[in-house]
Parts: C-alpha cells; sequence; structure tokens
C-alpha cells in the first residue's frame, strides 16, 4: 500500500513539475506551443527522426507565430525565446549587442581544442580574438589574395572546358563539383597548398572537408545538445570533432609554419597563414597602408600572440565554413539559374559586356566588382537559401525589451529563424520566385521593412568575418563557368518543385544531388 502511495505521488510530482516548467512563457504572458512533448519540449521531433531540415522546422514555428513579435519555445525544459521581429532582431543584434553577444552554444576547449574558434567562443575570449582577426579578412587583404583565388577558377573553367571539348554537354553533380572548386581555394588561402581538388576527387583536403560534414546517429545527438541543451553536452564530455580532421589540421597547420619561418622571408605567402604566423609572432596583423579600416598599432595590452591551438582552431572554422557554405551558395545559385533561363541570360548579357576577353587572368578584382547583376544573384540566393538557416544568441544578462513588456532573465537562449523571414510573403513578395532585381535598389531587398530582415551572414559586430572572402570566390567562381557555357537541369521534373532539404543536417543541404548539364555558348 505504502509504495502505491509513493508510487502516486512520484507521478504527481512529476505531473506537475512538467507543467510547471513547461509553463514558464505563459506565466509572462509570451505566447507558445499548447503541448511541449514530456521530458523534450518543442525539440522532439529533432531526436525522432524529423522529416525536416532543422531550418524548416524553426521555419515552421516562425510562420505560425509570425504575427507576434517573440514567442516561447522549449529546449527540454530550457525556455527559450524566438525573436519573429526585425525591429527586435535589430536589438538583439545591434542596438543592445552587449546584452546578447554570445551564441550560448557549447564548446568544451580541452575535449576539442579545435573547436576554441570564433563561431562557438563567448566572452572575453571572443572579443579578443575577434579584434584580432578582424584585419586579416579587410578588402586591402582580400585583394593582395585575389591572384591566388583567381588561379582556382581557371582551374575549374578549364575543367569545364576540357569536358565539353568532344562532347559538347557535360554532365556533372553540381554541388561535389562547387565544393572541389572552393576547397582548391581554402586549401591555398588558409594553408598555402596548391592542390588540384577539381580534377582530383581523391585528394586529401577534399576527403578530410567531407569528413567534417558527415552526420552518424551520435553526432546528430550531440548536434542537438550543443545546440539545445548544452549542459548535457558538457556532462557527456564526448569530442565532437573527427580525430582524422583534428589530427589533419594540426599536422598542416604545424608544418607550415615551421616550414614558413625556417625559410624566412623566401617561403611567405600572402594568404591567411601568414597572418596567422604575423598574430603568433607579433600578436597583430601588419598594416596595409591604403587599408583605411586596419588600424595602425594595436593597444600593448591587447597584443597577446596567438597560440598554436588558436591558429589550429582558426584555420579549421576558416576551412570547414569557407568551402562548404561558397559551395552551397554556388549550388543553389546555378540550380536556379537552370531553373530560370532568362535570368540566366541576363548573367550571361552582363559578363560578355564587362568581360570581353574571357581569360580568367584578365579579370581584375575591380572588373568582378562591378558585375552587379550577379551581385545579385547570389544575394537572392542567399535570400531564398540562407546557409545557416537559424541564429543563436544567450542573453548575458537580464534584459526588458524596448516596445515590448518583458523582460528575460540572464541566460535565455535566443533563436532567430532566419529561413522563415527570409520566405515571409510579408516582407518578400513572392519570395519563393527567384528575382535578383529585388536587390537593385537595396542591400536587404526589401526597402521598406524597418529593422534586420536580411541576415545570411547575421549582422551586428557578431556578424560572420569571412563574409567578403565567401562572396568573393563564390562570385569569381559563377563567373569562370557560365561566361562560356549555358546550363540547363538533367531532371527535368525540378523545373515545377521546390528544393528539399536533407533533414540530418544543421546547415542548409540539399536532400538530393543537383545534376546539371553544361553546353558551350
Amino acid at each position: 500500500m505504502v509504495f502505491w502511495v509513493l508510487a502516486v505521488l512520484l507521478v504527481a510530482v512529476i505531473y506537475y513539475a512538467n507543467q510547471y516548467y513547461l509553463n514558464y512563457w505563459k506565466r509572462l504572458g509570451v505566447p507558445q506551443r499548447d503541448a511541449p512533448t514530456f521530458l523534450f519540449g518543442d525539440i522532439a521531433s529533432q531526436f525522432f527522426g524529423s522529416k525536416i531540415s532543422i531550418g524548416e522546422t524553426f521555419s515552421d514555428f516562425y510562420n505560425r507565430f509570425k504575427h507576434n513579435k517573440i514567442h516561447g519555445l522549449y529546449f527540454s525544459y530550457r525556455p527559450s525565446l524566438i525573436v519573429n521581429d526585425p525591429e527586435v532582431i535589430q536589438e538583439v543584434m545591434i542596438k543592445d549587442f552587449t546584452s546578447f553577444h554570445d551564441r550560448g552554444l557549447f564548446v568544451d576547449t580541452d575535449v576539442d581544442p579545435l573547436g576554441a574558434h570564433l563561431f562557438l567562443l563567448g566572452g572575453q575570449k571572443w572579443r579578443d580574438l575577434r579584434v584580432k582577426l578582424s584585419p586579416t579578412f579587410t578588402s586591402g587583404k582580400l585583394k593582395v589574395m585575389y591572384p591566388i583565388i583567381r588561379d582556382c577558377a581557371k582551374t575549374l573553367q578549364d575543367y569545364m572546358m576540357k569536358n565539353t571539348q568532344n562532347a559538347k554537354k557535360f554532365e556533372f553533380d553540381s554541388r561535389d563539383l562547387f565544393a572541389r572548386f572552393t576547397t582548391n581555394v581554402i586549401s591555398s588561402v588558409a594553408f598555402g597548398v596548391e592542390n588540384d581538388c577539381i580534377n582530383d576527387r581523391k585528394n586529401i583536403f577534399r576527403k578530410m572537408g567531407a569528413k567534417i560534414f558527415e552526420v552518424n546517429l551520435k553526432e546528430k545527438i550531440f548536434q542537438i545538445f550543443t545546440f539545445f541543451v548544452p549542459k548535457i553536452a558538457e556532462k557527456l564530455k564526448m569530442k565532437q570533432i573527427n580525430k582524422d580532421v583534428d589530427d589533419f589540421i594540426y599536422s598542416l597547420v604545424k608544418q607550415t609554419i615551421n616550414f614558413r619561418e625556417k625559410g624566412g622571408s623566401a617561403a611567405e605567402r600572402k594568404d591567411f597563414m601568414q597572418l596567422m604566423i604575423q598574430l603568433k609572432n607579433q600578436g597583430y596583423v601588419s598594416v596595409d597602408k591604403n587599408d583605411e579600416q586596419e588600424v595602425e598599432k594595436q593597444k600593448a595590452g591587447e597584443t597577446k600572440k596567438l597560440t598554436i591551438d588558436e591558429i589550429a582552431a582558426q584555420a579549421f572554422v576558416f576551412f570547414a565554413a569557407g568551402f562548404e557554405t561558397s559551395s552551397s551558395t554556388m549550388n543553389f545559385c546555378m540550380y536556379e539559374l537552370s531553373k530560370n533561363p532568362h535570368i540566366q541570360k541576363k548573367v550571361h548579357e552582363e559578363l560578355d559586356n564587362l568581360w570581353k576577353s574571357g581569360d580568367v587572368n584578365d579579370l581584375t578584382y575591380d572588373v568582378l566588382g562591378s558585375m552587379k547583376y550577379l551581385d545579385w544573384c547570389i544575394d537572392e540566393t542567399l535570400r531564398k537559401y540562407p546557409i545557416v538557416p537559424i541564429l543563436n544568441r544567450e542573453s548575458s544578462r537580464d534584459h526588458t525589451f524596448a516596445g515590448i513588456n518583458l523582460k528575460i532573465e540572464k541566460g535565455i537562449p535566443i533563436t532567430i529563424p532566419v529561413l522563415g523571414i527570409q520566405r515571409d510573403p510579408e516582407i518578400y513578395s513572392n519570395p519563393m520566385e527567384f528575382r535578383p532585381e529585388r536587390f537593385e535598389n537595396s542591400p536587404t531587398g526589401s526597402p521598406n521593412v524597418k529593422g534586420v530582415c536580411y541576415m545570411p551572414f547575421g549582422d551586428g559586430p557578431r556578424n560572420c568575418i569571412g563574409a567578403r572572402m565567401g562572396k568573393l570566390q563564390t562570385k569569381i567562381g559563377l563567373a569562370a563557368i557560365l561566361l562560356k557555357f549555358r546550363y540547363e537541369l538533367v531532371d527535368q521534373s525540378l523545373m515545377r518543385t521546390e528544393m528539399k532539404f536533407d533533414a540530418d543536417q544543421f546547415i542548409l543541404t540539399p536532400k538530393t544531388n543537383v545534376i546539371l548539364r553544361a553546353t558551350a555558348r
């Protein structure tokens, strides 16, 4: 009898505790879903084989609650705030950045030293590192690296010409080819290694890049914990980065630094790794005389030198994010240009007008920059297909939102549903239509919206530090393959459907491969 009484009491305690914790937002007057799942809150689908990607999951949340400036969700029993309103997003990302400067994502640098990079770090560590790394991605530095990137584009164009020479038509997996191109670029500008992933699918850089984004059940679960319940991830002490990738990055960084330091000025290159070596040896990046954005000298207290671990971590994220995000953007862009031949024709006309010789070696940094319509195509691609479909922040202190009668506590995670916002018909008319002209007179594609509504690279002080680099390699790669060829989808049924996404990947990834057919113009 006592056993059953205790059992009933235990069930009652669990029930009322569950009700209490999963009604946190209701008690504050914030809209929330009616029935969060026991133990899992609103992320149960991510644990039990969701059929849609995480970006689409949050897009669905957004569409249900978008007429509320904010709404509440639960990551297990952890209350989270979803921000839907562009002006509130601006408050979080820019105006009150000091209250939301961290992503709130888990990283254990003792278990995973390569995780100590800009994307994951928070607090003072993030700030100090951001100050040091910002001068490495200025327009002046990119101009210096440009010839290296252009050489990679030349290899890509030559590959296309070689494969269309005899057959006149060439069918290929666009995501794979573009990943090989961007891997070439990143391995060259990050590590100073000239290789040919375009012609060599088995190249070690391509193999390691693919390993980074392999997802098995263990990694999927850890990824969910990292984003949604970091305290559990902290207790698990699991190594997230693949050991082969870890060994490869460390070996490459150490060998490169050793070679260049022993070789002196003769071994130097104008690339990212050389800038990292400057940060290792002097604590700051040397100034380009004509680059107005660079500080001439950092304060004495900010000249702490980077360690090998810190360099390896930045090299890792530059490699992983640099090749994958840009190749995905190229893939989505070519998918849309192939579905919309009238837009592809406009790109061809711009290239013909601005790039008379057609020789990649003649394509200067300034001429590439003048290709505005191609810019709009990339911007529109990133609107419809934001590679990072949600953004995370965490309140670093209690915060009261301006214009909203709500005060949130320190430690509350904030999620911004980028995919949902950038496909909202009330922000972008006919959002599923691929229309580059949206960006003709507006950098956001929606000039009448107040606040932040376009954020493929984030926004504010914590925006993507490599955004310009990413757009540069995407643009020159697209220009190189579009000048001499026209493209169509091999599977014509795709002309009538929208892209479906891989449910296992955090970044926006096609569920099936896009096969393109290239024909010489």
